[in-house]
């Protein structure tokens, strides 16, 4: 069969196609499909959020079609899934959305595979084959994560490779995916990722880590990106990975619980091993709110501490935060600005509640009558989805907008940059021309709070 896979972009609310020219990483679902696929199957892929999807094309060379999708994806997802069907072509989704709600999804398509691919991709496309199809497809086992089928790199949906190959600026711009585990073990209960893989966390073999960085290394690549939603899990399997990275002379990214700087050894090895910025979901700087969402351990007393143990090693700090949880007033939003201030966070990603159906946080909400559009389309991290409990949506808007507009203005900014930290000056240097990008793009666009995040 000939597969076309799609990693859909999402509908603006003026019903255009969020798309971008350039992205620093990408994504490596698409490439590791394919690489999952046996022969004689050939497969071709699009990332709409950079590429142009070519509809006639697909509908005239593809037998089978295949979607994955996370967010505010779905919508445009089911969307492309009902054309193609509509078109005779076999359609498949999958992606954690997909996997937490199947049979809704499954009316969209003609298999849905729940959860890992691993063990049941190959029985979905023999079925396909065959003209049949068993509707929900779900492994009865995790994979143990060992001996994954190697992907392309080059074929990286988001890599411009001819950039990468002449540009020195590129390549100090683009970060290449690889990942060291799957899950997390932590309950918070907005959580689609712990709510996807129940609670589990596995590791890859550090051997296998260690090789993909190897190959990577060997094409000019010295900045990764580690996809893991919460790499320390098992803080001394994290440290065996950065003690084995260190040799290798990279610089890293990644997302991470705070709890990173609070192993003495854990945050030596990381920043030894190139770690140059840290996304971390502090969410709230209330212990109700956090108590709220099954986050208590995140301790906001000690994160003034934290940040700093972070900074004084040379690792810039991306805070995650969510508005409109329920320890949150009016008050919070001008004390979150001027906290994101004093701790010199180098980057904020902010959000609205957007409860993913299947989570705790979702069933919670919806039980409340506090769940005010079922449209999944507009879960987009900027949109009031969610009746906040200490304040009006129009309240928890405006703060959202506060906050966003108080961070990236060139006052914050130079609040929040001078004077610099001692060591990787130029990592710092990439965080001021984001931070000035980001403010000249509100600019431009002041209605478009949510897409940053």
């Amino acid at each position: 069969m000939r597969i076309h896979l799609i990693s859909p972009t999402h509908y603006l609310r003026d019903g255009s196609l969020h798309k971008t020219t350039r992205y620093w990483t990408s994504g490596i679902t698409l490439p590791y499909l394919k690489a999952l696929t046996p022969p004689p199957h050939e497969v071709t892929f699009t990332d709409e959020l950079m590429a142009d999807l070519d509809l006639a094309r697909v509908e005239r060379d593809a037998d089978v079609v295949g979607l994955t999708a996370m967010g505010p994806q779905i919508r445009r997802a089911y969307d492309l899934a009902d054309h193609f069907r509509a078109r005779g072509k076999q359609v498949v989704l999958g992606g954690t959305w997909v996997s937490l709600v199947p049979e809704e999804s499954l009316r969209h398509a003609d298999a849905v595979v729940a959860g890992e691919a691993e063990y049941v991709w190959q029985d979905v496309l023999a079925d396909l084959a065959a003209g049949r199809a068993r509707g929900i497809y779900r492994a009865e086992r995790w994979h143990d994560l060992a001996n994954l089928p190697a992907i392309d790199w080059w074929t990286l949906p988001l890599l411009k490779a001819d950039a990468f190959r002449a540009s020195w600026l590129y390549r100090l711009y683009f970060f290449w995916p690889v990942f060291f585990s799957r899950g997390c073990p932590h309950p918070c209960e907005y959580c689609a990722v712990q709510t996807y893989y129940n609670r589990s966390f596995r590791t890859r073999p550090v051997d296998d880590v260690i090789e993909d960085v190897r190959q990577l290394r060997a094409l000019g690549a010295r900045r990764l990106l580690f996809l893991d939603d919460n790499p320390i899990a098992r803080p001394e399997e994290a440290k065996e990975l950065f003690r084995r990275l260190i040799p290798c002379r990279m610089q890293w990214v990644s997302q991470t619980t705070i709890n990173v700087a609070r192993d003495p050894e854990l945050l030596d090895l990381v920043a030894r091993s190139g770690a140059r910025i840290l996304s971390v979901g502090f969410e709230s700087l209330s212990e109700e709110s956090l108590a709220s969402v099954a986050k208590s351990f995140n301790r906001p007393s000690r994160f003034q501490e934290d940040i700093a143990k972070l900074r004084a090693r040379g690792i810039q700090v991306i805070a995650l935060i969510m508005v409109g949880l329920d320890g949150d007033t009016p008050e919070t939003f001008a004390a979150t600005l001027r906290w994101l201030e004093e701790n010199k966070i180098a980057f904020l990603k902010l959000f609205t509640p957007a409860p993913y159906p299947g989570t705790k946080f979702h069933a919670d909400m919806l039980a409340a009558g506090r769940l005010l559009d079922g449209d999944w389309g507009h879960y987009d991290y900027g949109s009031p989805v969610v009746r906040p409990l200490h304040m009006t949506t129009e309240q928890m808007l405006d703060g959202f907008q506060y906050v966003y507009s108080g961070f990236y203005s060139v006052r914050s900014m130079l609040r929040r940059f001078v004077p610099p930290p001692r060591r990787n000056l130029l990592e710092t240097l990439a965080m001021v021309v984001a931070n000035a990008k980001v403010n000249g793009y509100l600019r431009r666009n002041p209605t478009a709070w949510g897409t940053i995040s």
